[in-house]
């Protein structure tokens, strides 16, 4: 299998089985179309900073809200420590806007996955950059090291 992103290499390093798929660069939920991917099993990334120098990861369903307040609980930070993470530190992670993946093994990054990821075999998902997507399967996204917390991330509810 190929290595030739962050995500890759992160996901052959803990033998978890992958795929790669390479398409137009899709940065934005309105250029997800452009993956030729199921849209519905897509699970888009945010990236932030956190003031004592961490890095959050939050994959969510593609088409999804992140509820900011549910990440913060979830990452035990008041709202206002989460800080979107700039390109330069998205580098420092090997990976470029518009591609940032939840498969990440950086022992600086906490992931978060939305629990409603799990109800798909597989999910399509970013690299590390925004013209490749990576086909995987979230129980394996949430034992790539470090352990990633599994949690409502989209809903309203408390």
């Amino acid at each position: 299998m190929s290595t030739s992103t962050p995500a890759a290499a992160a996901l052959a390093r803990a033998g978890v089985p992958f795929r790669l798929h390479e398409h137009p660069p899709a940065r934005t939920e309105a250029e997800l179309h452009l993956t030729g991917l199921d849209v519905a099993t897509s699970a888009k990334t945010l990236a932030f900073a956190l003031p004592d120098g961490r890095f959050a990861l939050a994959a969510i369903p593609g088409r999804a809200r992140l509820r900011y307040g549910n990440l913060a609980r979830a990452l035990g930070v008041p709202r206002s420590a989460l800080r979107p993470m700039g390109p330069e530190e998205l580098r420092e992670l090997g990976m470029e806007p518009g591609g940032v993946s939840p498969a990440c093994d950086d022992s600086r990054v906490v992931r978060v996955v939305d629990s409603s990821l799990l109800a798909h075999p597989v999910v399509y998902c970013g690299s590390g950059s925004p013209s490749v997507s990576v086909e995987v399967a979230p129980a394996d996204l949430v034992t790539l090291a470090p352990t990633a917390l599994v949690t409502d991330l989209c809903s309203d509810a408390p």
